[in-house]
């Protein structure tokens, strides 16, 4: 592994030369993830985002210095960064499911918490690199103005295809696309037709401050989630919501694990060499005792932010994990105390809240629902899982106590949408079969 010294060493050359070669990179590289020619665009209309990453570059590495040892990491909880996915579509007849989108977040859910049933074998030479990130997405419950929202914005424009060309207006409602929410808040995540091949794009914390207004992550709709219209056409290797994982990565402040140029600097002391990107699905070990360094285990292809098939990218790695971890104490830092995730409440929705109780909770599937009677006339009550979805309808439900079966339900956590034409209030349900 490199050490912190060497980073320390290499850092202002590293990132110098990374924006000089630039214009070189972004014409070299394969256009599957365009997150760098975007950058290069960002800089060419803001000179002073340069220096603006050499100083977060800085705040990143101090960062780091002081938090990186296993005891300081592993006390941290868990990040829950509320997220809102924009569908832009001029073709309705493409315009995605919301199961296709819960599939997208139980996707990063799943890889940013070491959960993705591909993950390494515990035998595996590269498993002692492996990380769970503790960070966690949620489709956010509270829009930025402290209203009720399912996290989903639905734009229908007139523009066919979106590129390198009109790709900023993805995120201006007066030009065909969809003002991002708050990025100090949410994660603003869009899914649209992109022209060609590209897969997807992000913003990194750097352009936070110079263009917050073009914050976010751009996925192709073929490429997003694991369902409906992903895999699609000439998608059929983008299948598993790992572009999603990708961008959402580089919003995280992750670079590609070549640096971008051969035997390029990622700034993460243990990802392996690597010569360039990485395509379809290679085996291991890949390029052993590389040109740059690698040792006999060659370079960590199926690391998230190389370019591999879906089926074939299962990791971060522990200093990759620490890197996204300083971006969230630091640009980002709005984010750790955003409501996003919680529901919308007043007095009036305080005291229905109040109204209506569950038990017993735990339960094994069969519980009573009891609601105060007093100035409620019925109310409906709506089973939604974890990601979001709705699992079971119950329709109208009589006020006092009224038995709930949940037939057909797994153990698991659940919520309990209860609502009146003028109020709703979530209760928690702990399933256990």
């Amino acid at each position: 592994m490199k050490t912190i010294n060497r980073i320390k060493a290499n850092l202002i050359i590293g990132i110098i030369m990374f924006l000089t070669l630039f214009p070189f990179i972004t014409n070299a590289q394969s256009n599957k993830c365009a997150t760098m020619q975007n950058l290069n665009k960002s800089i060419a209309q803001n000179p002073g985002l340069k220096q603006r990453m050499l100083e977060n570059e800085e705040a990143t590495r101090n960062w780091i210095f002081k938090n990186s040892s296993s005891s300081k990491l592993g006390k941290g909880g868990i990040i829950t960064i509320p997220t809102v996915v924009h569908v832009i579509m001029k073709d309705t007849s493409i315009n995605i499911t919301d199961n296709q989108i819960y599939s997208q977040i139980n996707v990063l859910n799943k890889d940013f918490r070491l959960m993705n049933a591909d993950t390494l074998s515990s035998q595996h030479p590269f498993w002692q690199f492996v990380s769970d990130t503790k960070i966690e997405f949620c489709l956010a419950k509270k829009d930025p103005n402290g209203n009720a929202t399912t996290g989903i914005t639905r734009t229908t424009t007139n523009v066919s295809e979106w590129g390198d060309s009109n790709s900023h207006n993805i995120k201006s409602t007066a030009n065909g696309g969809h003002d991002n929410w708050n990025p100090n808040q949410y994660l603003n995540i869009y899914v649209v037709k992109l022209e060609g091949k590209t897969l997807g794009f992000a913003t990194f914390p750097d352009e936070l401050s110079t263009s917050p207004n073009l914050d976010g992550v751009v996925i192709r709709y073929e490429a997003f989630g694991t369902e409906g219209e992903a895999g699609t056409g000439d998608f059929k290797a983008n299948n598993g919501g790992r572009t999603g994982t990708h961008e959402v990565g580089h919003w995280l402040n992750l670079r590609h694990i070549w640096g971008d140029t051969v035997c390029g600097n990622d700034f993460v002391d243990d990802t392996k060499p690597a010569e360039g990107s990485n395509f379809n699905c290679v085996t291991f070990p890949h390029r052993a005792n590389n040109t740059c360094g690698a040792d006999s285990n060659g370079e960590m292809y199926m690391n998230y932010m190389d370019y591999v098939d879906d089926s074939c990218m299962n990791m971060f790695t522990v200093g990759q994990n620490i890197r996204m971890q300083a971006c969230l104490n630091g640009s980002r830092a709005g984010l750790l105390t955003s409501s996003g995730c919680s529901m919308p409440t007043s007095l009036n929705d305080i005291s229905f809240a109040n109204a209506v109780a569950v038990f017993p909770n735990p339960n094994n599937g069969q519980f009573t629902l009891s609601v105060d009677s007093k100035n409620i006339n019925s109310v409906t009550a709506t089973l939604i899982d974890i990601l979001g979805a709705t699992v079971k309808e119950f329709g109208i439900v009589s006020t006092g106590n009224s038995t709930i079966t949940l037939s057909g339900v797994s153990s698991g956590v659940y919520y309990l949408k209860v609502s009146t034409p003028n109020n709703t209030t979530i209760k928690k349900i702990f399933v256990t079969k």
